[in-house]
């Protein structure tokens, strides 16, 4: 008789632990599915229940990190990032994830220091190098930005939101020339909505920006009026944006204000005009 409640208990015990275990990878199962379809409430509660079992799990406390941060939880994604690099040290993809929440709570220096980790642990990866052209940015070191987006074109010459980004530094360099170049060699390779292709950190931090580049531009063309290179640069933004019939306002200003100054800048109007009209009629 105590032989068999013993078994009993035993066979109770396993029972428990293999319906813990079940249940955990089917709250990841849960978890993922609602992490990739863009439901990040509900897949923070099954990653939460799954990680009840699975504590050290450094590929869920990193998702879970993912899923705050498009929440805009930025102290909870700074803790599971922080969390699943002590788990994974080594991980280049753990601090360029730290790396950018730490640009969108005003902390340049902090995210320059994990996107260069990033870039030591994957030397032949681009996206530690992009990381950093942004921290860069934010410190006002224009031309190590610039250095860093050469090397992450190096390393990758098929991403256009890089030329993008070597376009706006040279702006920033006063490198009008350069400016000019990356700009044709995105109209000329990359279709109008190239934005939509690339769904990296970088892109949502670009996104999120460019409402305040917009508004920047507005106060300069206020205090400029009629300087074509401005409405050139807002109408670009607001391509970006898909803010398409205000881009195409922006982009015949610039056609009527660089008359008789440069055909480069009157081309690209044109062309982005044109292609304004395709994608506003999609």
């Amino acid at each position: 008789m105590r032989r068999f409640i013993l078994i009993t208990i035993i066979f109770l015990l396993f029972a428990n632990v293999v319906s813990a275990q079940l249940k955990g990878i089917t709250s990841y199962d849960n978890a993922y599915r609602n992490y990739t379809a863009g439901n990040f409430d509900i897949a923070v509660k099954y990653y939460n229940e799954y990680l009840k079992s699975y504590t050290n799990d450094d590929k869920a406390i990193f998702e879970r990190g993912m899923c705050y941060e498009s929440l805009r939880k930025f102290d909870e994604a700074l803790r599971d990032y922080s969390s699943a690099i002590m788990l994974r040290p080594l991980s280049a993809p753990y601090y360029v994830s730290r790396g950018y929440v730490y640009i969108k709570t005003g902390m340049p220096q902090n995210a320059y220091d994990d996107f260069t980790r990033a870039i030591q642990y994957d030397p032949s990866g681009s996206d530690g190098y992009f990381g950093r052209v942004n921290a860069n940015l934010d410190l006002n070191k224009y031309d190590f930005a610039l250095s860093d987006i050469n090397s992450a074109i190096n390393l990758n010459n098929k991403n256009p939101l890089f030329y993008y980004t070597r376009a706006m530094i040279y702006t920033e360099l006063n490198d009008t020339a350069k400016f000019y170049d990356d700009i044709e060699r995105i109209l000329n390779n990359y279709p109008g909505d190239f934005f939509s292709n690339f769904k990296s950190q970088g892109v949502i931090l670009i996104l999120d920006n460019i409402e305040q580049n917009i508004n920047y531009l507005n106060g300069l063309i206020n205090e400029n009026p009629g300087y074509f290179l401005l409405h050139f640069m807002r109408g670009f933004n607001y391509y970006l944006a898909k803010k398409f019939v205000a881009a195409e306002e922006d982009f015949n200003l610039a056609l009527k204000y660089c008359a008789n100054v440069t055909t480069r800048i009157a081309a690209y109007s044109q062309k982005l005009i044109e292609n304004c009209k395709i994608y506003s009629d999609k």
